[in-house]
């Protein structure tokens, strides 16, 4: 562990996991309808002041299982807010949560309630690293993700830009397989990149989706951990070996069947 990780704390929720920023966009199609969604669940509450949909962490959604889950949280600080919705306009509405694991959890919530036809998450803004703060500080995180996510140096990634660079690639080989092979080496290599600080990426949760995005987020959550810890070197790529090489070996006993 480096120098100056070692003399800070790792701040976290009061769930228990990592502070570690993420900002969900929908394409809405229907406000009446998401509105209509908000008023009738009780773990949610509007707040006029900001003009934001608070995600409380209470009835509807005190089966959500976290590291610090809902009994154990005192009486006195609850109900914790998970997280809050806005609209930008009748046609743009945010999600801010502040863990990968809740933005997990609030896909998985929100899913079987918000018809996609009414509001559908298309994109998703995240921070893939984790806050400390001294020992002697009271951890105070970012109250407002503005300084996150409201910039202009963000990392976009667009699924049509990687299509490009892919066909640019395969358009230097003349067979199937040799394109095959110069793709895998070209994904290879950008997996041995390290994550941009933010970044942007797009989200479509039909048919595997949400399992592809949360197989995403943990990998881009365990780099942060890995770096969080000294391991500043560690990229996608060695998560990718590292698993390979934990999986077991079935070919050992195995014979050809005539």
């Amino acid at each position: 562990m480096s120098t100056t990780q070692t003399q800070e704390n790792l701040i976290t929720n009061i769930t228990g996991e990592p502070y570690q920023p993420a900002r969900l966009y929908y394409q809405v199609s229907n406000k009446k309808t998401v509105l209509g969604v908000f008023q009738k669940l009780k773990c949610m509450e509007y707040h006029p002041s900001s003009d934001r949909w608070y995600w409380l962490y209470k009835e509807e959604a005190k089966k959500i299982r976290f590291e610090q889950s809902y009994n154990k949280i005192p009486k006195d600080v609850q109900p914790v807010p998970l997280g809050y919705f806005s609209f930008i306009d009748d046609e743009i509405m945010i999600l801010e949560v502040r863990s990968f694991q809740r933005l997990i959890e609030a896909i998985k919530f929100f899913q079987t309630r918000l018809n996609w036809r009414a509001a559908e998450p298309v994109r998703l803004r995240l921070v893939n690293k984790f806050f400390g703060s001294l020992p002697n500080e009271t951890p105070k995180p970012p109250t407002s993700f503005a300084e996150f996510f409201d910039r202009d140096d963000i990392i976009i990634h667009s699924p049509e830009a990687l299509e490009q660079e892919l066909m640019a690639v395969e358009n230097q080989y003349e067979t199937r397989e040799e394109k095959e092979a110069a793709v895998t080496a070209y994904m290879q290599e950008k997996s041995k990149e390290p994550l941009p600080e933010i970044e942007e990426i797009a989200v479509s949760l039909h048919e595997e989706g949400r399992m592809i995005l949360e197989m995403a987020l943990r990998m881009k959550h365990i780099e942060a951990w890995e770096h969080w810890n000294g391991n500043t070197s560690f990229t996608q790529y060695d998560l990718v070996q590292n698993m390979l090489a934990s999986m077991p070996d079935n070919s050992d006993g195995l014979e050809e069947e005539e």
